[in-house]
C-alpha cells in the first residue's frame, strides 16, 4: 500500500464521519477515522467557520496537546497528528476529545475511534551479553538518559500536523521495522518503537520535518548519539546511533535540514538509522508516514 493511498483513506473517513457542534458565533467540525489499527498513525482536523476559537485542545490516549490555528481565509483549521502505541493501547472503543472556548463558553467534542490489533513480526538478535543487561554500574546513567528521553519525547509545543509525507531521514531500505517483539539472546525485551533504516556509516539523516531540536544527545548507552526534534501539537521524531550531531537543542530545523551523520554508537549490532515518531511519547509506525 502506498503512502498516498493510506493518505487518502484517512481523509475520507475523516470527512464521512465527522462530529460538529454550531454556536451563535462559531460552527466547529472534527474529522477523525472511526476505526484505526493500534500502532497506526492518522491526522485529526478542525474546521472552524465564523468566530474564532482558542485555547483549542486533543485529548486522546490520555493525554492532551495544545494546537496552533491555520488560517484558512474563510476561517480556522487545526490539525494533529497522532496515533496509538502498540505497548499502551487496547482493541474496543477509545474516545478522543477537542476542547476549545467559543462564545465566551468551554466547549467539549467527543468522538469515539474503534482500535482493533495488528500482527507483528518477531525479531531475534544476537548481541554481546553486556548489551542486553547492562552492568550496575551504569544503571543511574541510563535511568538519567531514559529521563531525558522520556521529556523530549512528552515535548508539546502549540502546532499543527506537519506536511505529509514526512522527509525520509536516510534513503536506505528498512532492515527492522515498527513492532518487532524483540529477543536478544533468546530474551524477550519488549517491542521495536520505531524503524531501523539501512545506511552506511556517515551517511547525511535529514529532518523528517520543520521544528526544533529538543535534546540533542551525546553517546547515549541505548540510543547512542541521538537527536529529538519537537514538530508541534505533541508530535516529536527521534534519530538514534548517530556517529556525529550537527545541531544542538534550541535549533530550528526545516525539513531535509542535515541533523548529523549515521552511525553505529550505542547498543546496535552494525552502522543503521534508528526513527521514531510519537504523539506525547506514544509511539507509532513511522513507515505509514513516509513514502515508500
Amino acid at each position: 500500500m502506498t503512502f498516498t493511498r493510506i493518505i487518502r483513506g484517512t481523509l475520507i473517513t475523516a470527512a464521512i464521519l465527522i462530529t460538529a457542534v454550531s454556536q451563535a458565533a462559531a460552527d466547529v467540525v472534527v474529522g477523525a477515522p472511526a476505526t484505526a489499527e493500534i500502532g497506526q498513525p492518522f491526522v485529526v482536523t478542525i474546521e472552524v467557520s465564523g468566530e474564532n476559537i482558542t485555547d483549542v485542545r486533543l485529548s486522546w490516549q490520555r493525554h492532551e496537546s495544545l494546537l496552533a490555528p491555520e488560517d484558512t481565509g474563510s476561517g480556522q483549521r487545526f490539525s494533529v497528528l497522532t496515533g496509538t502505541d502498540l505497548k499502551n493501547a487496547k482493541p474496543g472503543a477509545s474516545p478522543l476529545f477537542v476542547t476549545f472556548t467559543a462564545g465566551g463558553k468551554r466547549e467539549k467534542i467527543e468522538h469515539s475511534i474503534k482500535l482493533s490489533a495488528r500482527k507483528y513480526p518477531v525479531e531475534k538478535l544476537s548481541v554481546a551479553p553486556s548489551k542486553v543487561t547492562p552492568p550496575k554500574e551504569l544503571s543511574e546513567r541510563i535511568a538519567h538518559e531514559a529521563r531525558l528521553g522520556r521529556a523530549a519525547m512528552q515535548s508539546d509545543s502549540a502546532g499543527q500536523a506537519p506536511k505529509l509525507p514526512l522527509v525520509r531521514p536516510v534513503p536506505g531500505s528498512y532492515s527492522s521495522v515498527y513492532g518487532k517483539s524483540r529477543y536478544f539472546n533468546g530474551e524477550f525485551r519488549g517491542r521495536h518503537g520505531g524503524v531501523d533504516m539501512r545506511a552506511k556509516e556517515g551517511t547525511p539523516v535529514k529532518a523528517a520535518a520543520d521544528g526544533t531540536v529538543v535534546l540533542a544527545g551525546n553517546n547515549f548507552w541505548f540510543a547512542g548519539n541521538c537527536v529529538y526534534i519537537d514538530h508541534g501539537a505533541g508530535f516529536v521524531t527521534f534519530y538514534g546511533h548517530m556517529s556525529k550531531i550537527n545541531v544542538k537543542k534550541g535549533d530550528m530545523v526545516k525539513a531535509g535540514d542535515i541533523l548529523g551523520l549515521s552511525g553505529k554508537t550505542g547498543r546496535v549490532t552494525g552502522p543503521h538509522l534508528h526513527f521514531s515518531t510519537a504523539w506525547r511519547g506514544e509511539f507509532f509506525d513511522p513507515a505509514e508516514l513516509m513514502e515508500k
